[in-house]
C-alpha cells in the first residue's frame, strides 16, 4: 500500500490500445511514457503530493514524449497537467460501466 500517494506510469507507444483509448496520435513517437494514474491518499489531497510525484516523473523520463489521459472532470489535475507543460492533444469519449466519460490526452514532449 502507498503511504500518501502514488504514480503508475507505462513504457510503450501501445498505451492507448492496452487503455481501449481512440487512438489519434499521429506519428506516435519511439521513447513514450504514458501516466496511468496520479493518486493522492484522500487525508493527504492538497498537500502537494501529486505535484511531487508528477515532478518526479517529469526528471525520470525528460527525454520522452510523456501522455496523459484526464476526466474532463477532473480540474485539478488538469490544472497541475498544465502547470508543468502539458497540452491538450484531443478529447474523446469512453463508455465505462454504461456511462459516458469524456477524457482529455495531453502530451508534454522532451522538446517543450
Amino acid at each position: 500500500m502507498f503511504q500518501h500517494g502514488y504514480i503508475a506510469v507505462y513504457q510503450g507507444n501501445d498505451f492507448c490500445e492496452i487503455e481501449g483509448f481512440s487512438n489519434k496520435i499521429e506519428n506516435m513517437p519511439e521513447n513514450v511514457v504514458y501516466i496511468w494514474e496520479v493518486v493522492t491518499r484522500k487525508e493527504f489531497t492538497g498537500k502537494g503530493i501529486a505535484k511531487k510525484l508528477l515532478a518526479y516523473v517529469l526528471d525520470k523520463f525528460n527525454n520522452d514524449t510523456i501522455y496523459s489521459c484526464i476526466d474532463v472532470n477532473n480540474i485539478p489535475s488538469i490544472r497541475l497537467h498544465e502547470k508543468y507543460g502539458f497540452k491538450e492533444l484531443y478529447r474523446f469519449e469512453e463508455k465505462e460501466d454504461n456511462k459516458i466519460k469524456q477524457q482529455i490526452m495531453f502530451v508534454k514532449n522532451s522538446e517543450q
